[in-house]
């Protein structure tokens, strides 16, 4: 059964080599285990979405859980789905940084960014938008 998770917590170490060590480490994962998804993070925090068989999407969360570089992960949307939106990324990412604030701001209430900033809705929305703008990139 094929489900998409979508999360955001804040980093605990706002540093690009940690985030780079994230996205080296999931995308090899995520390529052997026909996980797609993306990870924006970016302003001390992360929103990640992750598509793949339930029992892997699952563990992975859970991981992410326990995860220290992770605090106060909150999970905002999890849900069968019939088609990948993340189909071309292992781990897509998008550097929220690098993205003019008004392009975050139409999803969230108030800035900076936060966990509990996100709803299921405006996540989804923003991923979509995300794609579908080509700012969600491979490398």
């Amino acid at each position: 059964m094929l489900v998409q998770l979508v999360f955001a917590s804040v980093a605990t170490q706002p540093c690009s080599q940690t985030q780079e060590a994230i996205l080296q480490q999931a995308r090899k994962h995520n390529a052997d285990s026909a996980i797609t998804g993306a990870l924006c993070y970016g302003y001390g925090i992360y929103l990640g979405a992750m598509e793949g068989e339930r029992s892997q999407i699952n563990r992975i969360y859970a991981e992410v859980l326990r995860d220290e570089r992770h605090a106060h992960a909150q999970l905002l949307y999890f849900s069968e789905i019939s088609e990948r939106t993340f189909a071309h990324w292992p781990l897509g990412r998008v550097n929220l940084e690098s993205l003019n604030p008004s392009a975050i701001l139409k999803y969230i209430p108030q800035w900076p960014p936060q966990p509990e900033h996100w709803t299921a809705v405006s996540a989804l929305a923003f991923l979509k938008d995300m794609v579908a703008s080509a700012s969600v990139v491979a490398r």
